[in-house]
């Protein structure tokens, strides 16, 4: 060890979700060992940078710019990497970066997990690369470029809810937040989510990206308590005939998932109440009427389903976890939790739906890790 280099142990203190404007800190309370030099910069004593293959196995289908979730419990890659995760990046097979977007780093858990661009996924595996423990070659990370297909709003929904700014991973669609204390921030699927009452005035309030007849596809993880009253995810649009679009995890006197349009909606039959974590998508093609739900990666029975009329939607309202009176009747606010709500002006394909939830719900059997290796 170089003279005049202290040696400190950071003792962890256990994670809480972090917002995208504190992902960089995410590591500060980390329990790993790191020298600083006399100005207090972060350094490590080792012989350079390595990296770790991720493969890929095959998908479902051909996906192009596809954000795959990465999330590892690494403690080769803790004991190397800065504290603050800035010399973590992510490459192809070629070496040539890739958009990343680093969720959490927390090196005394240890913990990473962060969201990777891959330009294509196809039918056989895929390599790619998490390199660490070289602050000079590393890239910045770049959120916005890995939601770059068709998104037009994520919410991450780790944001630790001390101020009401719900941040947009695309940075187009920030929300506000009202009636959520921290407290309403919980450990969810994917991180962090938020933990609605049911109450019909907690809400994060958004700018609605969607009008006329312009297709979607919403999805969103939800666990949805049992409840007797219509338990709104995401509504978006005016209170006039078709110009709403919502979908429900409760509907009305039923217990089933509600989606649609005002005055033209579809109750689906499909029970998620009490279910645990459910990912959900609803895909709706637009100016055909033609609308889908699929559940857990899988299209539910009954659908598509026919609509009577196109969407019109209008205005710019837009709310998660409610969906108030008078427009939209009374008593809709969401009883239960979301994590990980997008929005895509696209129609998403079966495979691409089902390449996320594999992802999502067990990537450590999406992917495999291989042995740390210096950097060619």
């Amino acid at each position: 060890m170089r003279s005049g280099w202290l040696l400190l142990l950071v003792v962890g203190c256990g994670f809480a979700p972090q917002n995208a404007a504190s992902d960089a800190t995410a590591g500060s309370d980390a329990d790993a060992a790191v020298m600083t030099d006399g100005a207090g910069m972060d350094v490590r004593d080792d012989d350079g940078a390595r990296r770790k293959p991720i493969t890929i196995h095959a998908s479902t289908g051909n996906q192009t710019d596809f954000p795959v979730w990465i999330d590892l419990a690494d403690a080769e890659i803790a004991a190397r990497a800065r504290a603050d995760g800035a010399d973590i990046f992510f490459t192809a097979a070629n070496g040539m970066p890739l958009d990343y977007e680093l969720q959490r780093w927390a090196p005394g858990a240890p913990r990473l997990q962060a969201w990777v661009r891959v330009p294509t996924l196809a039918h056989t595996d895929l390599t790619i690369y998490v390199e660490y423990g070289d602050l000079a070659k590393a890239t910045p990370p770049n959120a916005a470029g890995v939601f770059r297909s068709n998104f037009v709003a994520v919410w991450h929904l780790d944001d630790t809810l001390a101020s009401t700014t719900i941040a947009d991973t695309t940075g187009t669609h920030p929300g506000t937040a009202t009636a959520l204390a921290p407290t309403a921030q919980v450990p969810a699927k994917l991180g962090g989510g938020v933990a609605f009452d049911g109450g019909g005035t907690a809400q994060i309030a958004f700018t609605n990206p969607l009008t006329g007849n312009t297709p979607h596809t919403i999805s969103a993880w939800v666990n949805q308590a049992q409840t007797t009253h219509t338990s709104s995810i995401v509504m978006m649009g005016t209170g006039g005939t078709d110009q709403s679009r919502f979908l429900y995890g409760h509907y009305g006197s039923g217990t089933a998932i509600g989606v649609g349009q005002y005055n033209d909606d579809w109750s689906s039959a499909e029970d998620i109440e009490g279910a645990g974590w459910v990912l959900l998508h609803w895909v709706h093609e637009g100016n055909n009427k033609k609308t889908h739900v699929y559940r857990d990666g899988v299209e539910i029975a009954n659908s598509p389903h026919m609509l009577s009329s196109a969407p019109a939607t209008a205005g710019t309202t837009g709310l998660i976890g409610n969906a108030p009176a008078p427009s939209y009747g009374a008593a809709n606010g969401m009883d239960g939790m979301i994590d990980e709500l997008r929005i895509a002006t696209v129609v998403r394909d079966a495979a691409w739906i089902a390449t996320e939830y594999a992802n999502q719900n067990t990537p450590n059997t999406f992917y495999s890790v291989g042995a740390e290796q210096p950097v060619p």
